[in-house]
């Protein structure tokens, strides 16, 4: 069963013995020693679902739900992690079809769901199966993505009550403009940051499910998850004033600020807005220049669709995208 797995996994697999203190890239054998390894993203064999439910190891049987290929058990707390194997797997390279891809993530989402597990997490560093710090369970099980349709697994997005506020540039702003406006009046509802902040990061993240039909997919869970601190941070600091000015729009400018000052204000958020689309061709980027295994430098971007001319005239904010991403 621990054949598949080590199969699926690349040659240079990220790793690490303690997930919250950074990854290397290691080669396979070597990495198999450390207690957490990144699923291959290229090639994805496995659905990866991780349950902060204590004693969840059957959670998957409660919901009449099929079982995991592979649950890994964290002794300390019963937290798991389960991983579905895939008889066929779903390719993420430039030349893969959109269609499985979005059957996969679907899929994901709706198990995620179901089982009440992270919505944060997103697949890509799990348990080590073969690490003697975990207890594993194996079910010798492997799927197609229609079979858990069998098991009642419903792939429809559920149906929110409020509407996207489409930007017309990105999915990145859409998410900025509907979350935001969310926030605004959520924030009364709330006695501390904290609070007020989980409930930020698990409103972003549905909103993030409605991007699931879109041609891109969702945003990354970090990328929704960084948007939501953003928005979280500055309504919480403003919320006193949120809501008691009039005509002030967005950037809750004071009535007596000069008209030219505003003007100039106006054209400097104009200009925030407009910058989220070469953002977005920034990121994607950089995020194929990591697929291909390429080192992010600006000749390698180019070579991953970024335009020199695009690179010239936004140097710093490309430099800004590397340092987090890269």
């Amino acid at each position: 069963m621990y054949a598949s797995f080590i199969q699926a996994l690349p040659d240079k697999v990220r790793s690490a013995e303690f997930k919250d203190e950074g990854t290397k890239f290691r080669k396979r054998e070597k990495a198999l020693g450390y207690r957490y390894v990144e699923l291959n993203q290229l090639y994805k064999k496995f659905i990866a679902l991780d349950i902060d439910t204590p004693g969840s190891a059957y959670l998957w049987d409660e919901h009449g739900l099929p079982p995991p290929t592979i649950v890994v058990v964290n002794p300390e707390n019963a937290h798991c992690h389960y991983l579905y194997e895939l008889n066929t797997p779903v390719y993420y390279t430039e030349e893969a079809r959109r269609a499985p891809q979005k059957f996969y993530e679907a899929t994901d989402i709706a198990l995620t769901r179901l089982l009440g597990a992270d919505a944060a997490f997103t697949g890509h560093l799990v348990k080590n199966p073969l690490h003697p710090s975990w207890r594993t369970i194996c079910n010798h099980r492997s799927y197609d993505l229609e079979d858990f349709q069998e098991y009642g697994v419903d792939l429809t997005p559920q149906r929110r009550k409020e509407v996207l506020r489409e930007s017309g540039i990105g999915r990145n702003t859409t998410l900025f403009d509907t979350l935001r406006h969310w926030a605004y009046a959520e924030v009364k509802q709330h006695a501390s940051h904290t609070v007020f902040q989980l409930a930020v990061d698990s409103k972003a993240l549905a909103i993030n499910g409605h991007f699931l039909a879109h041609e891109n997919g969702v945003l990354p869970a970090k990328e929704v998850l960084s948007t939501a601190k953003s928005v979280g941070k500055w309504t919480w600091k403003h919320r006193a004033s949120i809501g008691t000015q009039k005509n002030r729009g967005v950037l809750e400018l004071p009535a007596d600020m000069p008209i030219k000052e505003k003007q100039a204000q106006g054209a400097a958020y104009t200009n925030v807005i407009r910058t989220e689309a070469v953002d977005d061709k920034i990121k994607t980027a950089i995020h194929t220049c990591k697929q291909r295994r390429l080192e992010v430098t600006p000749a390698n971007l180019e070579k991953c669709g970024l335009a020199g001319s695009t690179f010239r005239k936004h140097r710093e904010a490309t430099f800004n995208w590397i340092r987090l991403l890269a």
